[in-house]
């Protein structure tokens, strides 16, 4: 392994739709000196579509890397290893697997919690099936019937469900049309097949504040450890006050009631306090059916319900109980989010940065203001995270560019180097559809075209609009009409997309 210091790194992001996989390859002279894969997930896509990508990558880094970062656990980042196990775990070699300290397997309080967070996977899960049977049921479609507005009504409620049940999907690694729901606790396929089954010389799990220096092979980098914030002392606490980690997210004891609820088909007994309705509106009769098991004990409680209120309102209280689980998968989906492993790499010499936040949100960002960096921090200098981001040259953009995903204040108004180039994991060829109302956020969008002068990279451009006139790609382009003719050069020789559409590549240079 080459002794000298790093003098550049290519970057290269795989394309392969809405989700994160990128390689970076660190370079001493000519010679390679570090790999650093990060990611591997896409939404929804099978086998046959990710391969491909997969084998372009491990040819790359000729069947090795040093380090694999997983940043979370969501299908966008960790599904290519479960849709192509067999490339992964044969010829392919990991000298370190890095990822937050959440994941850190046998630690009793992450345990704890996951059994917890797992339980909320599961419901849900299941919420999500009992959504789509809903939806296809000629009851759901009758509650509208004769309403002024019947056929919007029923579209808007449809375009929830969907939303719900991708939430689920992305969350727990479901696929929905198997119809099964009872399996979704523990790590998803993926995250386990890189925990169990590929070739892994060894793991570290990483809190905020640590810093790894002189990593072999790549002498003249340090890593800092922004996120995931740590959870120890507050995941059970019911919310966290002001300056708190998690403070936007709270630790969703408020969906306790719902999540035990929506499992009750598997469970022995249903005291009252675990219904998601008022006490009041439950009549279990007699003790005999209050203790029957499995679905008789659920639709015994459910008729009861029924005779209580006529067919339009019980119908009303069923649906809306099921359709409130979109708030759970929200929170949910935050929560994993902020629990992102989040690096910023930075070049001793130049003391450029390259900012990987994984999904980080509000949250997480807000945390790493607060990280004691003891001897790394300059007493006489400003905040070493805030410094970070001053120093910052090229932003991973968080979860796709939505609203949620990037900092204004903390984050984005801090990256102030004039050589920032961002690269967003964002293709509307490839996602859910109901999130293209939300990626990209025109706010982040903009503060990012004007602050690197439209060195900004989608994974996919096509059929994104700017605004009713004009697309995506027309309004880069006429931004990089704003770079002076050195820095059109650079980017000119320095960035480059494969023919074959598998990856956009940058070279930065130190």
């Amino acid at each position: 392994m080459p002794d000298e210091k790093i003098t550049k790194v290519q970057i290269r992001m795989y394309r392969m739709g809405t989700g994160d996989c990128f390689v970076l390859k660190f370079f001493s002279g000519n010679k390679i000196s570090f790999k650093m894969m990060i990611d591997a997930g896409v939404w929804q896509k099978g086998k046959d579509y990710i391969e491909p990508f997969v084998k372009d990558l491990k040819k790359y880094v000729n069947n090795q890397v040093d380090v694999l970062v997983v940043t979370h656990e969501h299908m966008d980042h960790v599904l290519a290893f479960q849709r192509c196990r067999d490339l992964f775990i044969n010829g392919f070699e990991v000298k370190q697997v890095w990822m937050g300290w959440t994941e850190e397997d046998g630690d009793p309080k992450v345990e704890k919690w996951k059994k917890t967070y797992g339980e909320k996977k599961k419901a849900l899960a299941m919420a999500s099936i009992f959504l789509d049977q809903a939806i296809a049921s000629p009851d759901f479609a009758q509650q509208f019937s004769g309403h002024k507005y019947e056929n919007q009504m029923l579209n808007i409620r449809s375009s929830q469900a969907s939303v719900i049940g991708d939430f689920a999907e992305l969350n727990t690694g479901m696929e929905r049309n198997l119809g099964v729901a009872g399996e979704y606790k523990g790590a998803m396929e993926g995250m386990r097949i890189v925990k169990e089954e590929m070739e892994v010389d060894g793991f570290r799990y990483f809190k905020p504040g640590q810093v790894v220096k002189n990593h072999p092979g790549a002498k003249g980098l340090k890593f800092y450890v922004l996120g995931p914030p740590e959870l120890h002392d507050t995941v059970e606490q019911e919310a966290g006050g002001p300056g708190e980690s998690f403070e936007h997210s709270h630790n969703m004891e408020d969906h306790r009631a719902f999540s035990e609820a929506i499992d009750m088909k598997n469970q022995s007994e249903m005291p009252s306090s675990k219904m998601p309705f008022d006490e009041k509106f439950i009549d279990y009769g007699t003790t005999e059916s209050r203790n029957q098991k499995s679905e008789d004990g659920f639709e015994k409680v459910m008729k009861d319900i029924k005779e209580k209120y006529d067919t339009e309102q019980w119908r009303k209280i069923d649906y809306d109980w099921l359709f409130s689980s979109g708030n759970l998968g929200l929170r949910m989906n935050s929560l994993t989010n902020n629990l992102s492993l989040a690096l910023a790499i930075e070049f001793e010499d130049t003391g450029e940065v390259l900012l990987f936040p994984g999904d980080a949100e509000f949250g997480s960002w807000s945390s790493w203001h607060k990280i004691d960096w003891g001897n790394e921090q300059d007493p006489n200098k400003k905040h070493l995270t805030e410094d970070l981001l001053n120093r910052t040259i090229f932003y991973k953009v968080a979860h796709h560019m939505s609203h949620n995903g990037t900092a204004e204040r903390l984050g984005l108004d801090m990256m102030t180097n004039p050589k920032l180039t961002a690269m967003a994991t964002l293709d509307y060829k490839v996602i859910s559809n109901g999130w293209k109302n939300t990626m990209p956020n025109k706010f982040i969008l903009d503060d990012l075209l004007l602050k690197t002068k439209g060195r900004l990279i989608f994974t996919n451009e096509e059929e994104i609009k700017y605004d009713k006139q004009t697309t995506l790609t027309e309004k880069i382009e006429q931004v990089r009409g704003r770079m002076d003719s050195d820095e059109r050069t650079d980017f000119a020789n320095n960035f480059k997309t494969d023919s074959n559409g598998l990856y956009h590549e940058l070279t930065l240079k130190f």
